[in-house]
């Protein structure tokens, strides 16, 4: 049985910006043959968007562009069973979220507007499934419930994402 679990994937969020990228790192821990395992989980999510806008006051106009970053890195214990192809998981985790929007002035005047960073401690709950149809290389499918512990300039107090990618198993 493999254990270790190197992977990534596709990352949907339910704020802006809403697509990214994840990776994860799996160890097993307990191995019950043959139904069940208990692993831990390091994972990362890197999210990035860029928008221009335009405004226009008594005919100046003002070309911003906003850069909204995020990225977080965790960890998390996680329950499996294994049910033929498809091997349901679900866990809870704790991590470190990092938020930064920054709005550049170009053409006009290049000088920085002022940004906002924020760095929240969080927990999340999440559950999922892998698919075992080829040896060593699992597909992997899941939803995360992210909720921020003390945000104090980002809105956002809670999330959902859905994470989709390919773990390697050896």
């Amino acid at each position: 049985m493999a254990q270790i679990g190197i992977g990534g994937g596709l990352d949907i969020r339910s704020e802006e910006p809403t697509q990214g990228y994840g990776i994860r790192l799996e160890y097993r821990i307990v191995n019950l043959p043959p139904v069940a395992d208990l692993k831990v989980r390091a994972h990362g999510s890197y999210f990035s968007d860029t928008l221009k806008r335009r405004n226009s006051v008594n005919g100046l106009v003002t070309e911003v562009f906003e850069e909204k970053t995020a990225f977080d890195i965790g960890a998390a214990i996680l329950a499996g069973v294994k049910l033929g192809p498809v091997n349901p998981v679900a866990g809870i985790g704790l991590g470190i979220d990092s938020s930064e929007l920054n709005a550049d002035r170009t053409e006009s005047h290049p000088s920085q507007l002022r940004g906002v960073n924020e760095e929240n401690l969080y927990w999340n709950l999440f559950f999922g499934g892998e698919l075992s149809i080829i040896p060593y290389i699992k597909p992997f499918f899941e939803y995360r419930f992210v909720q921020l512990i003390n945000s104090e300039n980002i809105d956002i107090k809670d999330s959902e994402r859905f994470s989709l990618g390919i773990i390697f198993r050896f």
